[in-house]
């Protein structure tokens, strides 16, 4: 829900109200008063004293004032909104601060990398809820909103001096936790904000900040939170090495760096950036959409924020538009880094994930004699489990051909076909090394930040650089396409792929075979299906069987909203379904084929896998 905004109606007589720094009555008094007709919005309401930041008027910005005096009501609830000033360009940078993000990361990348040693999830268990240093900056840091309140104001100040965020002759002098306002995009990590004050108020420093964490190991987030801090480890660390290596070299915009951290004791982590002044927290539609775009908001104003899988009745404007700059913004970096003017490869391939050594194929597990994937009995359990899914008790959120026999004995095949080359496939996206470079792993409409120039054109920024890393484009533009409607996957592929060649080669990188890159993007696409099709038993958790007879389509709120605060559910299900019709409709089976045939066998000079190592005796 917004924040309660209220308006002060007493103290006319006294120039405003009074303020005090805490909740008693008895806490000391701030300096000034609280001008009377001042607009403030709740922080937090306890009793009758209301915690607040002031958004008109004059007085102190922020403390606690009494709702009524001798039965007297000084400040009352109203639907007044503050004046919104026109919104500016986002992340327009002083002089100044382009000169402490340069200096700081050249700093940064004049020290050795940090070798990350690998955690296993006993570890996780026994440290999450303990303090430890940081491999980055050695220093203890906060991992949640309690410890952050915990470690205070000084902390946060030696935190940003450490980093060389702020000048050394200032300090922050007040964390205020932003109660009303949950961040609930992304599945990797938790999220919240805060605001600050600071000793010398200074137009270059934010005062609204984002912290991005480890999620609690609690009942609902125990699986995520294994999951990112054990079988996708060190994403986190490759995320903070982003911001603290390359914020200044970037090509495109993202939000300001102001503090990170890791500890391989404990797992723990902290991501401290500039807030994003989104439009609306709370303004997506999970529900059925009516078939219009939202309207354009005035020039500069940030959209969203956007969740994955609902872009129908949400995005502000056709939805190519969006994923072809996204397209564009991606194909821009991956040709600076392959080019050299974002780091040497050496840096490049110490500091983000990386890909085995292209130069020596035994590493990645092809194996001409059986399925290099996993055994054919553990195949064969999930791709019953998922059939039974998709043509039975969930059928009515797929497509109807998924009942037919047909499809199941293609989408069997298909998966058995997957599985059997799996990691021939990956050696293919890699092997001409034209095609890999590094970049965002992940970049899709939650972790992208959109507006539109006075002339309406659209403009983006990035964050969320979990996971950042060298690695074929063929697979990494997936990522950036999984969560688009299946349209969108269906008549712009090949545009978002010829795209992508054109602005890799405008910005330094190499020539590709557009053709060829789409092929990679499917066939990345059919990969994604074995771990979908293994989180059955995890969607039945979500949404037990038993609801499923009373659902009729996948906007039943059941299965549409984000589900303890994730949006795993939905996302589970709106990839399944657009696999499944690139499979039937898009000619996937196909495209698989001819892997085998003009790729496995005619390029990579091997006989093709039989049918016993395909599918079993």
């Amino acid at each position: 829900m917004p924040a309660q905004i209220w308006e002060v109606v007493g103290g006319g007589d006294k120039g405003g109200i009074l303020v005090r720094e805490g909740q008693s009555l008895k806490s000391t008094e701030c300096e000034g008063r609280l001008s009377t007709g001042a607009l403030i919005e709740e922080v937090d309401l306890v009793g009758e004293r209301l915690c607040y930041k002031r958004l008109t008027g004059s007085g102190p910005e922020d403390g606690w004032v009494s709702l009524t005096i001798k039965g007297k009501e000084i400040v009352t609830k109203t639907d007044k909104k503050p004046e919104k000033p026109p919104a500016t360009e986002p992340g327009v940078k002083s002089d100044k601060v382009m000169t402490m993000i340069k200096e700081r990361c050249d700093r940064e990348l004049a020290k050795p990398p940090y070798e990350w040693k690998m955690i296993d999830m006993n570890l996780v268990m026994t440290n999450h809820d303990k303090k430890g240093k940081g491999c980055i900056y050695g220093m203890e840091f906060p991992w949640n909103e309690a410890t952050l309140e915990e470690f205070g104001p000084e902390w946060l100040t030696k935190a940003f001096h450490t980093v060389g965020s702020m000048d050394k002759d200032n300090r922050v002098t007040k964390i205020i936790l932003e109660r009303k306002i949950k961040v609930t995009t992304g599945n990797n990590g938790g999220k919240f904000l805060f605001e600050v004050r600071y000793a010398k108020p200074d137009p270059d420093l934010h005062t609204k900040l984002f912290a991005k964490v480890p999620f609690p190991l609690s009942a609902h987030t125990k699986n995520d939170r294994l999951s990112s801090s054990v079988n996708k480890q060190p994403a986190e660390l490759y995320e903070i090495n982003a911001y603290r290596y390359l914020e200044a070299t970037l090509p495109m915009k993202t939000p300001r760096f102001y503090f990170g951290d890791i500890c391989n004791e404990t797992s723990n982590w902290i991501l401290i950036t500039e807030r994003i002044d989104f439009h609306d927290f709370e303004g997506n539609n999970f529900g059925k959409p009516t078939g219009e775009h939202p309207p354009p908001l005035p020039a500069y104003e940030i959209e969203g924020p956007y969740d994955k899988c609902i872009d129908s009745g949400n995005l502000r404007g056709d939805h190519m538009e969006y994923y072809l700059l996204m397209t564009r913004v991606g194909a821009k970096m991956a040709g600076l880094a392959k080019s050299g003017q974002m780091g040497s490869q050496e840096l490049l391939s110490k500091s983000f994930r990386s890909h085995p050594d292209i130069k020596n194929p035994a590493v990645w597990g092809m194996n001409p004699q059986a399925a290099s994937g996993q055994p054919i009995k553990q195949q064969d359990n999930i791709v019953n489990m998922s059939i039974d899914m998709m043509s039975d008790w969930a059928k009515q959120v797929f497509p109807p051909y998924v009942t037919s026999d047909a499809f199941k004995k293609k989408f069997k095949k298909t998966m058995n076909t997957m599985n059997a080359y799996v990691a021939e496939i990956n050696y293919w996206m890699h092997m001409n090394e034209d095609y890999v470079a590094l970049g965002h792993m992940n970049l899709n409409v939650d972790n992208a930040y959109f507006w539109r120039t006075p002339e309406g054109k659209l403009d983006c920024g990035v964050f969320d650089w979990g996971g950042m890393g060298t690695s074929s484009y063929g697979n990494k533009l997936w990522w950036f396409y999984y969560c688009a409607d299946y349209e969108v996957l269906d008549k712009g592929m090949g545009k978002l792929c010829e795209t992508f060649c054109e602005d890799y080669k405008a910005s330094g990188g190499p020539q590709l075979d557009a053709k060829e890159l789409e092929m990679m993007v499917i066939i990345a696409g059919l990969n994604q299906m074995p771990g979908l099709m293994a989180a059955v038993p995890q969607i039945i958790k979500m949404c037990p069987k038993k609801n499923w007879p009373e659902i009729k389509d996948r906007y039943d709120p059941r299965i549409a909203l984000n589900v303890d605060d994730k949006s795993t559910l939905r996302t589970y299900l709106h990839c399944m379904n657009n696999i499944v019709r690139i499979i039937e409709e898009k000619s996937g089976a196909e495209v698989l084929e001819s892997f085998v045939q003009d790729i496995y066998v005619g390029r990579m000079k091997q006989t093709a896998k039989t049918d016993a190592m395909i599918n079993g005796a």
